[in-house]
């Protein structure tokens, strides 16, 4: 009897998640590849000793039609591996941003506007960037397995010797996790 409760419980939530207008993300991001300009002195690097990771909580209003979503994400950011004599912390995130989801298509589009809290010590970081991101949705019965792929540019907000200028730099980050629909 108990096994049996449980199918119609998971049955009958999937037409819920189907109509859903609040949405709960829960991810990780690592920084694959970036390339920094400061000073005149440029350089690429491919997944580095350091290992830029974060974990991400995102929560979305998806509009009448399921078609776009207001999400509003907050990140932490690390660096995978210690730094010699530094914190392993990067910063806090706000990302306010909008999603494009095409109707049957798994696929979707994101652009956000990340907003940087912190500075690493010693660091010269952006206050805003810009995010371009895209993705694909595994649908499972209850929620959404997501996997994404972003680049990210600086668009200021700081003043300072090192304060890189507007996509002069840039960032490929790969994102994945958990899309609850509520």
């Amino acid at each position: 009897m108990k096994k049996l409760l449980a199918v119609a419980a998971v049955l009958s939530a999937a037409p819920l998640a189907a109509k859903a207008d609040i949405g709960l993300r829960l991810g990780a991001d690592a920084t694959i590849a970036y390339h920094v300009n400061v000073n005149g002195d440029s350089s690429t690097h491919f997944i580095t000793d350091t290992w830029p990771i974060g974990f991400d909580v995102m929560l979305s209003y998806w509009t009448p039609g399921q078609i776009v979503s207001i999400d509003a994400e907050i990140a932490e950011q690390f660096f995978g591996s210690p730094q010699s004599g530094g914190s392993n912390r990067i910063g806090t995130v706000f990302r306010p941003g909008l999603r494009l989801s095409p109707p049957v298509l798994p696929l979707y589009a994101r652009v956000a506007v990340p907003i940087n809290f912190e500075q690493p010590a010693g660091q010269s970081r952006e206050r805003y960037d810009l995010r371009l991101g895209a993705g694909f949705n595994i649908p499972l019965v209850l929620f959404k397995v997501f996997v994404e792929a972003d680049a990210d540019f600086p668009l200021g907000g700081n003043s300072g010797p090192n304060t890189p200028d507007t996509f002069s730099q840039w960032a490929l980050v790969l994102n994945a996790g958990l899309d609850f629909r509520f």
